[in-house]
């Protein structure tokens, strides 16, 4: 692996972040895969604001190196990647509007 990691350099990035995609788009979310750097762009098709979300996979060094979904605008992690669900929920929570 190089020292700048883009997200398209781990061959278990793509098929995660896929997994992704579908489920959002059983949320009723709008999904796009991006190739380059490879992310899924999120946004709620209902929301005004156009409000999106970018969310890249990526190895976590403090946790053994294990795949886990990232914000990539603000970096935090959102979830472990094989956490497909979980991982859903937390972003669907994100772009959700406020009560």
């Amino acid at each position: 692996m190089t020292g700048t990691f883009d997200g398209s350099e781990h061959r278990h990035a793509y098929p995660r972040l896929y997994e992704l995609m579908n489920a959002l788009q059983g949320r009723r979310f709008t999904t796009r895969l991006r190739a380059s750097p490879l992310a899924v762009i999120v946004t709620r098709p209902d929301d005004p604001t156009g409000a999106t979300q970018t969310i890249t996979c990526r190895p976590r060094p403090t946790d053994y190196d294990r795949m886990w979904f990232f914000n990539d605008a603000t970096g935090e992690p959102i979830a472990e990647a094989a956490d497909i669900v979980d991982a859903a929920v937390i972003i669907a929570g994100h772009l959700s509007p406020a009560p």
